[in-house]
């Protein structure tokens, strides 16, 4: 049994950081909270996402099996994206009927039902590969942000890097090019060293579009290396990780 009640924005803000990666696939409801691992149909990139429950207004759980492994979901997340996009900023309840394999909502007079998607006929949850990052850069979210605005107007790949106290990002066009250069006073957190890696920038736009709603982001960088961001949701009692990998120069 899953029932719970929750701002519409706080949830729209955390399936549109799920989104920005991938479209569907298996959601964990436990005591706990909620859990997402996934990848996208190229695997190119990985998200994975926590929610605790206490980000929830109400929240109530328990497995009719009585065993500790919670109930595993099918969810159109971009689905459910457009019926939050209806309710403003109003509460949402949600219960599922697992044997119907149906998600109700209802924000207000609204009440919508949403058929769940079968867990077998989804991709199967991804490894998460053991990293070592040399280097971490903790950032102001608007910063990076805009930067990513500003690089889709000159190039399709950019390169993330540090040198010594400096970490930047650049791309370079036909005609044009971009860097931002950042010194460890002017960033949160910095790992000094010397290393860069290239990566697709349609992927990091869509990424950067998932964490509007974040203050700061942590990116774990190295040598033709995977990127790794990070970024809280729901006021902090939501965590999502994006994982893309590079493209060799």
């Amino acid at each position: 049994m899953f029932e719970a009640e929750i701002d519409a924005g706080v949830l729209k803000e955390c399936i549109e950081a799920i989104t920005a990666v991938v479209d569907e696939g298996k959601l964990r409801i436990s005591a706990e909270g909620l859990n997402l691992r996934a990848v996208d149909p190229s695997n190119v990139a990985m998200v994975t996402f926590q929610l605790q429950n206490d980000a929830f207004d109400d929240y109530r759980f328990s497995n009719e099996d009585g065993e500790g492994e919670g109930l595993e979901i099918g969810m159109d997340f971009q689905k459910l994206l457009g019926i939050l996009g209806i309710g403003g900023r109003e509460q949402v309840r949600l219960s599922i009927d697992e044997q119907a394999q149906k998600l109700y909502t209802r924000m207000g007079s609204l009440a919508y039902t949403v058929n769940l998607l079968e867990p077998s006929s989804l991709r199967k949850e991804p490894k998460v590969p053991e990293l070592e990052f040399p280097v971490q850069v903790v950032m102001d979210i608007e910063d990076f942000r805009r930067t990513i605005r500003a690089a889709e107007k000159v190039g399709e790949h950019i390169l993330l890097g540090v040198e010594g106290d400096e970490f930047y990002m650049e791309v370079e066009g036909e005609m044009d090019k971009l860097r931002l250069g950042l010194k460890k006073e002017q960033l949160i957190h910095l790992t000094p060293g010397t290393l860069h890696s290239l990566f697709t920038l349609d992927y990091i736009a869509a990424m950067s579009k998932g964490m509007s709603h974040a203050e700061t982001v942590t990116l774990n960088l190295g040598k033709d290396y995977p990127l790794q961001i990070e970024f809280e949701v729901a006021g902090g009692k939501g965590k999502v990780s994006y994982l893309l990998a590079p493209r060799v120069e």
